[in-house]
């Protein structure tokens, strides 16, 4: 997979204002993107790039941007890809902003993949979240997306206004009916200048704690890897900058450990529970998501199940 250098454009085209967003404070970026800073910013990054990487416009609805600002930011990444220093583009937008003649213009433009902010396939919780559009048009678009020959992501929410972990659940189900190539899980962290934030403080939104929502992103994964779909990320990109700013709610720098530790603790659990003799081994690359942070799993599994419970490194096969 290409490595991404992101060029944000906070809020861009975006025709309402979700109560959840603040984009500006998720990538730390105030100004207004153009195509000259966009040219140098990925000339930045492509110093310490070795192979051609993809652009990535992010942070905003990319095509609901007025069409004459998007072929000014297409233009530079055309040159960059003309001159073999950069692979393609993607790009992240609304659902109700997909039509066919913005799929033809993207494609002239060698975008590859295309990321959809569903958030939720509940209509309730979405018109809650003033999104501003439908599960259905989410439908619709990915449709038209994948049957463009387009790479399809998807994003989904978790802890959004009349959120339960039943919709959670229903919105991974019906994500995974879409078949993307792959999804994105955000559990809802409550952030400054939102209207979030206002109902927050009026009492009038509870955020999930971490439990829960490591809890309600581990059903999310379970759904997606059944269907065999790439999880891409759980959890915001963790910066220093966020990290003060977070008000309330689910942020964690190791958001997804916390959500793969819960899916690996419910197997073994399930495994006790059938029988099993409570020696479990796994790859090294998953020892921490089985262990759990601060050896949770370990300590839940003993606590339940007695001092029998064990888990170690797989022993590698040598040929």
């Amino acid at each position: 997979m290409a490595s991404i250098l992101p060029v944000f454009v906070p809020h861009a085209g975006c025709p309402c204002r979700c109560v959840f967003c603040n984009q500006r404070t998720i990538a730390g970026q105030t100004e207004r993107m153009t195509p000259e800073r966009a040219r140098a910013e990925l000339e930045a990054g492509l110093r310490i790039c070795q192979t051609p990487p993809q652009a990535a416009f992010y942070g905003g609805s990319f095509t609901a941007i007025p069409e004459a600002e998007q072929e000014a930011l297409l233009a530079v990444t055309d040159e960059l890809i003309a001159a073999g220093r950069l692979s393609g583009v993607r790009c992240s937008t609304r659902p109700d902003a997909i039509d066919p003649p913005t799929l033809e213009r993207l494609r002239r433009h060698a975008v590859r993949t295309i990321e959809l902010g569903a958030q939720s396939m509940d209509n309730a919780v979405l018109c809650a979240s003033a999104r501003g559009h439908t599960a259905e048009d989410t439908e619709r678009a990915a449709k038209l997306v994948k049957d463009a020959g387009f790479e399809l992501i998807l994003q989904m929410m978790a802890g959004l206004p009349g959120d339960t972990r039943e919709t959670v659940r229903e919105t991974a189900e019906r994500i995974a009916a879409l078949k993307p190539d792959g999804v994105r899980i955000y559990p809802v962290a409550v952030l400054p200048d939102t209207p979030l934030a206002e109902l927050w403080r009026r009492g009038e939104y509870t955020p999930l704690t971490l439990q829960t929502a490591a809890e309600w992103c581990a059903d999310a994964l379970e759904v997606f890897e059944r269907e065999g779909i790439a999880v891409l990320r759980v959890g915001l990109n963790p910066t220093e900058e966020l990290g003060s700013a977070v008000l309330a709610g689910a942020y964690h720098p190791a958001m997804g450990e916390l959500a793969y530790g819960e899916l690996y603790f419910w197997r073994m659990r399930r495994a006790m529970l059938e029988g099993a003799d409570g020696q479990f081994a796994f790859p090294r690359r998953e020892m921490s998501r089985a262990v759990g942070q601060k050896k949770k799993n370990l300590t839940r599994l003993r606590e339940e199940f007695g001092a029998r419970v064990v888990i170690r490194e797989q022993k590698e096969k040598h040929v």
